[in-house]
């Protein structure tokens, strides 16, 4: 059974991780603090070892990051040294180019990739509220409303079926929501989580089946996954697979393994099976992160041995 919340100096911790997922209006430019997660350095590669194998682009203040699903490219917030504004950036892989993708005043953030990889729908302000907007991946075309409501809303992941994302709601505290991807425009997204708890920075695992995010609904900051049914859009009980604490969860490419940041700044990876159920083994510890980081990705297109992950790094 689920512990209710713990109160005292848990819950403030609590709160102090949630309120770190937030966004506020942005003041102005002179005015502008970096938020937290932002690192100024560069796009950086580590293997498993913890062992830089690359990096991405120029030196600037990079935070919310997703790599597209043939792993072919990134979408990045990078916040302009010049303005302050926070736009998207897109970067090729191969070559490291990188290109702005949006260059609205408002705060662009949160982009992730259709499964298709055509397609990258963010978070911005720019109409008053944090809403969903998309574009084409290429750069074409227009910036266009994809859903709108008066809740502010963080984008998080989408479903491989394309059918669903998951968003997380901006407040104190934060809240998991699914949304069909298609539908009217006054569709309503469901809560993934029981709304009496704090939830945040939902994964979809890469056969849709599963569904991992970061909650509090033991009384501590865990990772938790849920069984997924893609038929009815509906999401199962909890499974709490972290012990000691454990935030911002990915998947490996071929979803054998869960990736997590211990309380610590330790990432930790621990090896699954998330089929018709779900089963964990032992956390394994991997490397330190760099200090401040709250948002990285893992390549989807490699795994085992191969498994990069990439995040912002202070420049060596």
């Amino acid at each position: 059974m689920l512990k209710k919340p713990l109160p005292g100096a848990v819950l403030a911790a609590i709160a102090c991780f949630f309120s770190a997922f937030t966004l506020a209006q942005p003041p102005a430019p002179s005015q502008r603090p970096a938020p937290r997660g932002a690192i100024d350095g560069r796009l950086t590669w580590f293997d498993r070892q913890g062992k830089i194998v690359g990096t991405l682009g120029a030196r600037g203040v990079y935070r919310t990051l997703s790599i597209s699903p043939d792993g072919q490219r990134v979408a990045v917030e990078r916040t302009d040294p010049q303005t302050q504004n926070k736009d998207i950036w897109i970067f090729d892989v191969a070559t490291g180019a990188g290109t702005r993708f949006t260059s609205d005043p408002g705060w662009d953030a949160f982009p992730i990739w259709s499964p298709d990889g055509s397609r990258v729908v963010f978070t911005s302000n720019r109409g008053g509220v944090y809403d969903l907007y998309q574009k084409s991946s290429s750069g074409t075309g227009s910036e266009e409303p994809f859903y709108q409501s008066n809740e502010g809303k963080a984008t998080n992941s989408w479903s491989p079926d394309g059918r669903f994302l998951i968003y997380y709601s901006i407040g104190q505290p934060t809240h998991l929501k699914l949304l069909a991807a298609k539908g009217p425009a006054e569709r309503q997204p469901v809560p993934l989580v029981d709304l009496k708890f704090g939830s945040v920075t939902g994964r979809f695992s890469p056969n849709g089946r599963w569904i991992a995010y970061t909650s509090n609904e033991s009384g501590k900051n865990e990772v938790s996954v849920r069984q997924f049914d893609r038929a009815a859009g509906t999401a199962g009980r909890p499974v709490i697979v972290t012990n000691g604490g454990g935030r911002t969860p990915l998947w490996s490419g071929d979803g054998k393994e869960l990736f997590y940041i211990a309380p610590d700044g330790t990432a930790m990876a621990m090896q699954v099976t998330a089929q018709e159920t779900f089963q964990a083994g032992a956390p394994q510890p991997l490397f330190k992160v760099p200090a401040g980081l709250l948002f990285w990705d893992v390549s989807p297109d490699k795994s085992g041995t191969g498994t990069r992950f990439l995040m912002p790094a202070p420049a060596q």
